[in-house]
């Protein structure tokens, strides 16, 4: 009874602080809990930086990278030093993060949570946020196994004159891992800086769920299940079996931007991936990623996020891939309708949703319960990764594209012979884009021969 009498003075008085920096849930937990993952957030600002990022020149695009890694990494030490210096000494258990200058301070006391809030340079403590990965639906059927690549003409685009099967591209992924040793992805990791596992820090790609082995198969798996076979893939396991810890997100998204060893030693922003597809995410209007997904705009990673299964009812979009900074992908069915559990627009900005949709319906891929172990299943999770490897032929063709020219060659080629649907927000479904299928269903042969041909 008396530790809780102290517990609550001391959130009182934090509460009471003008600043006001702990936030009214955190507050309530340790009220009743005593202790809480938190998030320190510090003033910074960073236009400085990115602006004279954006007018330098650089002989490469590793070297841009780098110059932005040292920019934010010199920010974060300054304006976290004085916390870093009383959390060691303290003997807390803390991870620091230079690409939103945060620190992630684990079971954390309400005695610890008032002191840090003391530091002027500290604008904000929150409590730690727990995201997922959608499940995975089962199938409905068994259909022609790879479906989904015969509908984008994925194969198709590998034949046009000037066609590529994603050679020269590196792919990301942000999800429950990958079986490394999978017949379908074994030769095509790129083990030099290839993976993170900041769970469990496992030295080699591993998959203890099956979704995030299932979603790197559909992007580049051999044997018909990939749209790019021939990129190369590295992954950072984000989400465990079912969710995903804000700390170890955060983790993945510095990882993508400037990859290191297993260990998070030794980075090679040199090494950075060309794009990032994530199959995660949930809650509406959640801008917590916002400042990774910024840099990895600036660092010219696309970023590729689901839209949700929370359908079928409009403005059911999920963060992150409700926001206007993303590819965000909506799920289609082998009959060209939109399926039942994809997630629908506005976004709660108003911004139509998803931008793209592919094939989400009993999609086979590879699965992490053996080598050659299969399995088929549905969800926007298994139609993000059909977009994610359509990019890939287009960069593979022209390396030199953006995020913007990638995103206008898919929407402009998509394929609009859709089945009619229910509208969202006044726009029918077979008017273009809308808050259904986007911009439509992608098409990988016409998305990459227009960009072959300069269109």
């Amino acid at each position: 009874m008396i530790r809780q009498l102290v517990i609550a003075a001391l959130v009182g008085v934090a509460l009471s602080a003008p600043s006001n920096k702990i936030d009214q849930s955190l507050a309530k937990t340790l009220s009743s809990k005593g202790s809480a993952n938190v998030v320190i957030v510090f003033k910074q600002d960073t236009s400085d930086l990115i602006k004279a990022i954006n007018s330098g020149r650089f002989a490469s695009r590793g070297q841009k990278i780098t110059t932005l890694k040292a920019g934010l990494e010199q920010l974060a030490s300054t304006s976290q030093k004085n916390t870093v210096s009383f959390l060691q000494s303290k003997d807390a258990k803390f991870n620091a993060f230079w690409i939103t200058n945060q620190i992630f301070v684990k079971d954390a006391s309400a005695e610890l949570v008032q002191a840090i809030a003391a530091f002027s340079e500290v604008v904000e403590i929150r409590q730690e946020q727990i995201l997922y990965i959608d499940e995975p639906i089962p199938a409905s059927n068994q259909i022609n196994a790879e479906w989904g690549i015969e509908k984008i003409e994925a194969e198709a685009a590998w034949s046009l004159p000037g066609g590529n099967n994603g050679q020269g591209v590196v792919v990301a992924t942000i999800d429950t891992g990958v079986r490394g040793t999978h017949e379908s992805l074994s030769n095509n990791f790129r083990a030099s800086k290839g993976w993170l596992d900041p769970y469990t820090n496992t030295a080699s790609p591993t998959d203890g769920n099956g979704h995030g082995t299932h979603t790197m198969g559909t992007i580049v798996g051999s044997g018909g299940i990939g749209v790019a076979p021939g990129a190369q893939w590295i992954s950072c396991r984000g989400c465990g079996a079912i969710s995903c810890t804000e700390a170890a997100l955060i983790a993945c998204g510095q990882f993508t931007l400037c990859p290191t060893d297993a260990d998070g030693s030794n980075a090679d922003c040199a090494q950075a991936p060309n794009l990032v597809s994530n199959s995660w995410g949930g809650g509406q209007g959640n801008t917590f990623y916002d400042q990774v997904i910024d840099l990895w705009r600036q660092a010219d990673i696309i970023p590729i996020f689901a839209n949700g299964n929370a359908g079928p009812g409009c403005g059911s979009a999920n963060s992150p891939g409700d926001s206007p900074k993303v590819i965000g992908v909506g799920a289609t069915t082998a009959d060209d309708g939109i399926a039942s559990f994809s997630s629908l627009g506005p976004s709660v900005g108003g911004i139509i949703k998803p931008e793209l949709s592919a094939p989400g319906q009993n999609v086979r891929s590879a699965w992490s319960t053996g080598d050659a172990a299969y399995n088929t299943i549905s969800g926007t999770s298994m139609a993000t990764p059909h977009v994610a490897g359509a990019a890939a032929l287009i960069l593979s063709a022209n390396p030199g594209l953006g995020y913007d020219q990638v995103k206008d060659l898919l929407q402009n080629n998509a394929d609009r012979d859709l089945q009619r649907a229910s509208d969202c927000d006044g726009v029918p479904s077979d008017t273009f884009p809308n808050n259904v299928y986007g911009y439509g269903r992608i098409n990988a042969r016409k998305a990459l021969a227009a960009a072959i041909s300069g269109i």
